[in-house]
């Protein structure tokens, strides 16, 4: 569930109106309500997630907090977050997620993750193994990734910010700095887990390494069940000459797909042909057997000087996957597998001047996508490369002003297939490049004083249209323009009461609307999706103007001596485009809580998430309540056990249908319900 840390980012003031001294590094001071007060930490001008002051719209779980959710998976924590939404699809891509209505990009310990890799393996990411996840709702945040989707036909949009993932790369506190995890939850879920963590010469060289084990048979029936090794190592040479890091990062897990519910309320003739009626289980039982991934990532630093700094991040990823699609009906020794795969390489090059009051950095990205489709001999591979610049001056201790710009090209290394109006394909050309991709930025952050802070910022967007676009009449569309406007209002009253909220308004010109749907060619005959060999329908897409708004604001505290905890978290999103016909929906409301209790060795928290209704082609989907809780008891320094319930009302919530013209017989992707598990930690 949501915990709101919302980074405070300090170049003048801290949140108690205390001065601090000038540096070049942003501090940032998490706010948690789990009783135990974090020491505020340092993002240095030369990593490539520092955040200029006027960037507000950021959210941070950490361990801590974490443990405190006890989340499924990774999905959880998505979707509780402010600003964010998931779309839970199935089949090869386990979900989706969104911020502000469009799509976001994944980093995982420093790699860049394209959209199909990330919805391939971001669910296999064992939540006890991550340190912190950070949502960065601006997409302006030009040192992050890139501004251009790879192979997307989602309309063309540019990234509308990031989920950064680091993976433990500490150990506990304690005389060896290791810990074992063991749980156990309904279903018959089983997790176990050992992870270490160690230092030498005076913190100078770090190691840490960890495994875990998940198995899962899933609800009866419904074909979802799980089980995953993986494996992740970690280490860090530091002088004051240079700092050197690495990561190692390796899941093999075997998952079914779980089995959609009709929502078809007319004459069938299921399960001989036609749609699945409502509240019965799709026949489509498939599993992937295995999905093994691999991810390394390399960083250098160099400082020459107090000022100057020139950093190089190296990453590689890859995912291989097996698929196995059969029936109810299906003799399973007959099936024959189909084999996928997606790759991603980077190089990230940058240098930072930080001077008394200004801080310059500059910088190239070069980022690889591959990808071959299950049931496809043809691979898809595309390169972008950017390049940006961004420049923080502090005009006085309370007010700072920012500006950034970046420039991406992508170069169509193996063209993929592309969709006529008509239902027919052609081959995208090979070697061809497209125009580029344009991002400024402005900000500006102001202390008021001890109690207020104001933020203010505007980026515009040149973003050319994706080549894979179907289109109306097969015509080309203009680049989309788009225009954000966000401000930023923080007050901090006192322990009890803090406020943030950040409204935002996007104007877009060109964007790349839904225009209708086919599903069968000229002849009559229905699509068939080269990648997948299934019937398949198209979104065909023109241009139009279109227009985004809304705000996420959160309300927090603690009171009775840090006893007691809360936190109030709100989004409102309005799309002027938004029908409900095109799967993409995004709900208007949504609004999340938490209580935490913590007395001697009890600690408890109570997790609220409530999304209001909205169409997803067609059919009503969200407008669920979901409630968690956990209480846990330290019987020592070392040992510590939790009970758990998630979902407690037992609401089977849904957020998209499936049950488009061409599959009409799938239907939505159930929630399994309430759940309940005990978890047993030990620390030495």
């Amino acid at each position: 569930m949501v915990i709101l840390l919302v980074l405070w980012q300090s170049l003048g003031m801290s949140a108690q109106g205390q001065e601090v001294e000038e540096n070049t590094a942003q501090e940032l001071e998490p706010i948690t309500i789990s009783g135990k007060k974090e020491v505020p930490y340092e993002v240095p001008v030369t990593s490539r997630y520092y955040l200029p002051e006027s960037v507000q719209a950021t959210l941070t779980l950490t361990r801590e907090d974490i443990e405190a959710i006890q989340p499924h998976d990774v999905s959880d924590l998505i979707e509780t977050s402010l600003g964010m939404s998931i779309r839970r699809q199935g089949a090869r891509v386990h979900n989706f997620s969104f911020s502000r209505g469009d799509s976001v990009s994944v980093i995982l310990n420093g790699v860049y993750l394209t959209s199909t890799e990330a919805s391939r393996m971001i669910g296999d990411i064992p939540v006890e193994m991550i340190d912190s996840i950070k949502f960065v709702r601006d997409a302006s945040v030009i040192t992050v990734g890139p501004l251009m989707s790879f192979g997307s036909a989602s309309a063309g949009s540019p990234n509308q910010g990031f989920i950064i993932i680091e993976t433990r790369k500490k150990g506990p506190d304690t005389p060896y700095g290791t810990e074992l995890r063991a749980s156990y939850a309904s279903y018959d879920t089983w997790k176990a887990s050992g992870f270490t963590g160690h230092s030498w010469l005076d913190d100078r060289f770090t190691f840490s390494g960890g495994y875990q084990r998940t198995q899962s048979q899933g609800r009866e029936h419904w074909n979802n069940g799980y089980e995953g090794d993986t494996f992740l190592l970690n280490g860090g040479l530091n002088s004051d000459e240079l700092q050197v890091g690495a990561s190692f990062y390796y899941n093999s897990a075997s998952r079914e797909v779980q089995r959609h519910m009709g929502i078809y309320t007319g004459d069938t003739d299921y399960p001989e042909s036609g749609p699945t009626p409502a509240g019965v289980l799709n026949n489509n039982i498939w599993k992937y057997d295995p999905i093994e991934t691999l991810l390394m990532t390399f960083n250098l630093t160099r400082p020459w000087n107090e000022h100057q700094t020139t950093s190089l991040t190296y990453g590689w990823n890859r995912t291989e996957s097996t698929r196995y699609g059969y029936t109810t009906t299906t003799d399973k020794d007959t099936v024959i597998s189909d084999e996928g795969e997606d790759r991603s390489e980077e190089w990230n090059l940058s240098h930072a001047v930080a001077g008394e009051k200004n801080t310059l950095k500059f910088g190239a990205q070069v980022v690889t996508w591959y990808q071959r489709s299950e049931m496809s001999s043809n691979p898809d591979e595309e390169r972008i490369y950017g390049v940006y610049a961004t420049d923080a001056y502090k005009i006085t201790p309370d007010w700072s002003v920012d500006a950034a710009i970046r420039m991406d090209k992508k170069k169509i290394i193996q063209g993929g297939d592309k969709y006529l109006s008509s239902g027919t394909t052609v081959k995208l050309s090979d070697g061809e490049w497209t125009d580029e991709a344009y991002v400024l930025s402005l900000g500006n952050a102001w202390q008021v004083n001890s109690v207020w802070k104001l933020t203010a910022r505007y980026s515009f967007n040149l973003t050319p249209t994706p080549d894979v676009l179907t289109t109306l009449d097969d015509k080309e569309l203009p680049d989309e323009e788009r225009h954000r406007y966000e401000v930023g209002i923080e007050a901090f009253f006192n322990d009890a009461f803090r406020i943030i909220a950040t409204p935002f308004y996007y104007n877009i010109k060109n964007s790349k609307v839904s225009a209708g749907s086919i599903s069968t060619d000229a002849n009559g005959d229905p699509i068939i999706d080269p990648a997948t060999g299934e019937e398949t329908t198209l979104t065909i897409y023109d241009a139009d103007n279109r227009e985004l708004y809304g705000f996420e604001m959160s309300v927090n505290g603690r009171f009775l001596h840090g006893m007691l905890g809360y936190e109030l978290g709100w989004t409102h999103f309005v799309d002027s485009d938004e029908d409900g016909e095109t799967g993409n929906e995004f709900p208007e409301n949504k609004y999340s809580g938490r209580l935490n209790w913590r007395y001697g060795d009890w600690d408890s928290n109570v997790t609220v998430l409530y999304v209001s209704p909205y169409l997803s082609y067609g059919y009503t989907v969200g407008d669920f309540t979901v409630i968690n809780m956990s209480i846990s008891w330290n019987y020592s320094e070392n040992l510590k056990l939790t009970l758990f319930g998630q979902n407690l009302l037992d609401d089977e919530y849904t957020t998209n249908n499936k049950g488009y013209p061409a599959r009409a017989s799938w239907g939505v992707l159930q929630d399994v319900g309430a759940t309940f598990g005990v978890a047993l930690s030990y620390r030495f």
